[in-house]
């Protein structure tokens, strides 16, 4: 990805999360939002749970579509059962190997835009995970 179009994927993402954190490892972009908030219905350890640290990563390639996101605490649904398209942890990210992940993918199709607000972009992918935490599934 360009060092340009990085800034401002980092930037609007910074609007929406402010606290977020940014990593660069070998030639991979990565994020994490220290707290984000997710709806009613999940557990960690057994516990109600109603936020979670969330990493992911920016796609090299402008054109390329993002995929997973991963939280820690791990979280389960109602009763300790695991989600759908979800693997329990460990899976590795640049703030340790103790997170878990959903396979996701944005909803409609990844088009992204000169202007970066016009089109697809990384702060509507990390809203979209609000999504998939709505289906306790």
């Amino acid at each position: 990805m360009d060092a340009e179009r990085l800034e401002q994927e980092l930037e609007l993402l910074k609007s929406g999360y402010p606290d977020l954190e940014y990593r660069e490892i070998g030639g991979e972009h990565w994020v994490r939002i220290p707290a984000y908030v997710i709806g009613e219905g999940w557990f960690a350890s057994g516990e109600p749970i109603d936020r979670v640290e969330i990493v992911f990563a920016i796609p090299i390639q402008v054109g390329q579509a993002p995929y997973a996101f991963r939280t820690r605490p791990g979280i389960t649904l109602a009763g300790g059962a695991a989600p759908s398209n979800y693997t329990p942890a460990p899976v590795s990210t640049p703030w340790g190997d103790d997170f878990a992940q959903f396979s996701w993918s944005p909803l409609e199709g990844w088009v992204p835009k000169t202007d970066i607000r016009a089109g697809a972009n990384m702060l509507n992918f990390a809203r979209s995970f609000a999504d998939r935490l709505k289906e306790l599934s």
